[in-house]
């Protein structure tokens, strides 16, 4: 079975992925599931579409996520990545590497990184500050 790479990058308004290895296979979304559903269904249409990639994936394949969490982070300048690691039980030096990177998270941990997000969201959704 063959594996497609399937990257993930947000910028300032939304998540948009890629595939390496189909040229032209690209998505969007509002977030990150949203993003990784819309990629799959261009993927499907992009199979279908061409014969020669449908002969070459006939077998199947699987999909391997990659976020760019550098394209996150740069987003997120005032985030304390120790703070953040400490709020979703994640490892700060791993994910330091993770945000400068120079390594890749895996998916899981990617689910990880954005619930300590998601975590962080919430917290600051629940301020209200006063005159």
């Amino acid at each position: 079975m063959k594996t497609l790479n399937v990257i993930i990058e947000r910028n300032e308004d939304s998540f948009f992925a890629y595939v390496k290895q189909i040229d032209g296979c690209v998505a969007g979304g509002s977030n990150y599931n949203e993003v990784k559903e819309n990629i799959e269904e261009m993927i499907d249409i992009s199979l279908n579409e061409d014969s020669e990639l449908k002969m070459k994936y006939k077998d199947g394949y699987q999909l391997k996520f990659e976020v760019n969490l550098e394209s996150v982070f740069k987003l997120l300048p005032e985030v304390n990545i120790s703070q953040l690691a400490k709020l979703g039980k994640l490892n700060p030096g791993l994910l330091r590497q993770y945000v400068s990177g120079s390594k890749k998270a895996s998916e899981a941990q990617t689910r990880r990184i954005m619930k300590a997000i998601d975590k962080l969201v919430n917290k600051l959704e629940s301020i209200y500050l006063t005159p």
